[in-house]
């Protein structure tokens, strides 16, 4: 499977592991930023060489939608997929993370093979996987996760 690196933006410890694990069990590159602002710093301040963002839309410091609309505006981060994860789960809120830039807005909690399913749509929609890339990552066999203290993202598990 082609492996893709992915920016996770998320404020809660618990829930940075279970995203970490998540991803690097599907043999992703994972780096974490605790809140907007430091995903925006790393982001301006280095190589913008991910495939993908992660984002949480609420956080302390800047929350995922300020953050997703400074990366939209910039040049040099605009084209990087971003998918907003939030409990918040109405219409408005999913119109709100649109008008916001967000490429897809998925709400928590949520199952690894549907976090992994979105990401190989998203990736494929934006030319990162091909076809045959993208259903090889929506296959991936299910992983059994325990993590204490996360939250919001519950259990990962099938």
């Amino acid at each position: 499977m082609k492996s893709v690196k992915v920016l996770v933006v998320e404020d809660e410890p618990g829930n940075q592991e279970v995203a970490r694990v998540i991803l690097e069990s599907a043999g992703h590159a994972v780096v974490v930023c605790e809140n907007g602002q430091v995903a925006v710093d790393l982001l301006r301040g280095g190589p913008a060489d991910f495939d993908l963002i992660l984002m949480d839309i609420l956080m302390p410091v800047m929350d995922g939608l300020e953050a997703t609309q400074i990366l939209k505006a910039d040049p040099k981060t605009h084209g990087i997929p971003i998918i907003c994860v939030s409990a918040r789960a109405s219409g408005v809120d999913r119109e709100v993370g649109a008008d916001a830039g967000c490429d897809h807005y998925m709400t928590k909690p949520f199952r690894r093979s549907d976090l992994l399913a979105v990401i190989a749509g998203v990736l494929e929609r934006h030319h990162v996987l091909t076809k045959d890339e993208s259903a090889e990552m929506r296959s991936a066999r299910p992983l059994i996760v325990r993590a204490p203290g996360a939250n919001e993202f519950r259990s990962p598990m099938e």
